[in-house]
């Protein structure tokens, strides 16, 4: 139980760092 919850939340802060990244890189421009 909770390897799945700590899995799920590694998967999420990676996929919030890459759009944050992303944002970053293309200053303001909506995927």
């Amino acid at each position: 139980m909770l390897t799945i919850i700590s899995y799920f939340l590694f998967l999420f802060a990676a996929l919030f760092l890459a759009s944050v990244l992303s944002i970053g890189s293309n200053k303001i421009q909506l995927i």
